[in-house]
């Protein structure tokens, strides 16, 4: 039995309540009697915890406000909306597509993704960063605390339904391409299921999850669209087949492009007996490859322009698959130049050494053998090449026997829009890692995730379209867009003048964060304050007002609301 301190004996408990020890501290808990039908008799429940019992006395706990009582964000009089306005412009139809998934969350899953986006993807600021956003003037209720944050996390990692069900409709909008590849995410949880102890792509010997993700592709355009995790040590052969049940694709819609880390044999038997597709590259070496390279670059077979190169091909033709060699020549003439580069450094080193050597050798002190010695004598960078016979080449193994040299090579090149998303992913959203506790809420994570990426790759896709992409950085765009700035003057906005740069930029995206975008945005949460309203007036005791507010119900089952003359802080002064 547990002994009682002193100042627990001699607490004055209240009628009604019981003492609880939990870990190494003791609690005060309300407790009542309710008549249990199974035993036909009362027996005693605990209710709430009404606070901690220490030696000084009673800590009362706080009670929680529920949402109708929480008090609305603090809205800053000056506040950012150059970025938060040209995400909002860009993504209505996301914000339409939340809404009829997740009805009862969509604000708080939206603007939480879209500040993770914009300002850091850590929780513990979203709140300040709401605040001083022009989103607090839109959704003035929702709030970001530590608390808030941690429900919401709980209830949308519990609605991967929902979560499966929005993401297979960008799915159903496949381009031609369907692909494949899988990522590891560093987890610093010991209590999350799917962690497992292994090695990343950068050699971390972590926990680590498995995260799945399949790609729309056309025309260099790639967009995230799909989504799963799964255990760390999960192999991704495996996980492949598994989600494209869940997302509902066929195997002949979809290619896997993966690495040469993807390139084994055992790799390739298992891809073969699950009958999925890929394009992937092997490496140097193969044993397809040996003794059939070409002796000169114009003894391929084919050639074909790719980004204002030349590449030239050759087909080997395997049963069931082709091996397609590749000759990049600016590709050969880099990779000589940097190992030449790499053999004149490394003869430099060693002439050092030698000649250091040579002199502790005069003095009858030698520290290398002759055969390390004899290491140290210079290359010839003539030999190098002879060395490395495949310089210049890629090796792409494929199952798709319907796609000719330059079709493989494309497919292949698309790859780079995956290795952008995983440097988007990663670096520039910082999202390479998880301190989720639990499985709902890492769920959440990586769909709050996928939503901030979506809407960053969305970005860089019109950068790159633009052809500023060496000029400008989705870094830049929100560096520089988040410094716009807006001040309310007696119920109007103003919006800061822009630098010269800043106002280039604007221009380049025929984006213009003027006052009358401001008032646009405010108004459409002004007509959804209406409607949640009058859906709710049964419920309201505040009077309707027929000669202010017009309204009708038209066959899409829904109401319209007009007022005219009420602005929108009038309306939730009077109404809200």
């Amino acid at each position: 039995m547990t002994e009682k301190p002193d100042y627990i004996l001699t607490f004055d408990r209240p009628k009604n309540t019981e003492i609880k020890k939990i870990g190494n501290n003791w609690y005060l808990y309300e407790r009542f009697s309710k008549y249990d039908p199974t035993i036909k008799r009362s027996r005693k429940v605990s209710g709430r915890c009404l606070g901690k019992i220490t030696p000084d006395g009673l800590i009362a706990t706080k009670r929680r406000l529920t949402p109708a009582e929480r008090p609305a964000a603090v809205l800053e009089e000056t506040v950012e909306v150059g970025a938060s306005l040209f995400m909002w412009k860009r993504t209505e139809d996301l914000r339409k597509r939340l809404q009829v998934h997740f009805p009862d969350q969509w604000q708080q899953i939206y603007v939480a993704a879209l500040l993770r986006l914009l300002r850091e993807p850590r929780f513990k600021r979203l709140q300040l960063h709401f605040e001083n956003s022009i989103l607090s003037h839109v959704f003035p209720k929702l709030s970001f605390t530590a608390s808030d944050n941690a429900a919401m996390l709980r209830t949308l990692g519990k609605k991967r339904q929902a979560i499966s069900s929005f993401m297979r409709e960008d799915i159903d909008k496949k381009s031609a391409f369907i692909l494949f590849d899988g990522h590891r995410l560093i987890t610093s949880s010991k209590t999350m299921p799917f962690a497992e102890l292994g090695y990343d792509s950068k050699q971390r010997y972590m926990l680590q999850i498995n995260l799945l993700y399949i790609y729309s592709l056309d025309e260099n355009r790639g967009a995230p669209v799909y989504y799963k995790q799964f255990i760390g040590s999960t192999p991704d052969v495996s996980a492949f087949a598994d989600v494209l049940t869940e997302s509902t694709l066929r195997h002949s819609d979809c290619t896997i492009i993966a690495d040469k880390g993807f390139a084994s044999e055992s790799d390739f038997e298992l891809l073969d007996s699950k009958n999925l597709k890929y394009v992937i590259p092997l490496r140097r070496g193969s044993r397809f490859v040996k003794s059939k390279l070409p002796l000169t670059p114009m003894s391929y077979e084919n050639m074909f322009p790719f980004n204002g190169r030349a590449i030239q091909a050759l087909k080997i033709s395997e049963a069931g698959f082709n091996v397609f060699v590749f000759f990049d020549a600016q590709l050969y003439a880099n990779e000589l130049a940097d190992a030449v580069e790499r053999g004149e450094k490394t003869n430099n080193t060693n002439a050092v050494k030698l000649d250091s050597e040579m002199k502790r050798r005069a003095k009858g002190a030698p520290r290398l053998t002759n055969e390390e010695l004899q290491a140290l004598q210079p290359q010839d960078l003539m030999e190098i090449h002879n060395e490395i016979p495949e310089m210049g080449t890629v090796t792409i193994r494929t199952n798709r026997t319907d796609l000719n040299c330059m079709q493989v090579y494309r497919v292949y090149k698309q790859r780079q829009a995956i290795e952008q998303f995983f440097r988007t992913y990663g670096a520039s959203l910082d999202f390479e890692a998880s301190y989720m506790r639990t499985q709902a809420t890492q769920e959440a994570w990586l769909f709050l995730n996928h939503l901030s990426s979506m809407m960053g790759m969305g970005c860089i896709t019109d950068i790159a379209a633009m052809n500023e992409d060496k000029n400008i950085s989705l870094e830049d765009l929100k560096q520089t867009l988040g410094k716009i700035m807006a001040t309310r003057v007696q119920g109007e906005w103003l919006v800061a003048p822009e630098k010269r740069s800043v106002a280039k930029l604007l221009d380049k995206f025929d984006f213009n964060p003027s006052p009358e975008l401001i008032e646009e945005l405010l108004a459409e949460e002004y007509a959804a304050l209406t409607t949640a309203y009058f859906f709710s007036k049964k419920r309201s005791k505040k009077p309707l007002d027929l000669d202010t507010i017009e309204f009708f119900h038209p066959t899409t089952n829904r109401f319209r609301f007009i007022l005219p003359k009420m602005t929108l802080d009038m309306f939730r002064t009077y109404y809200l």
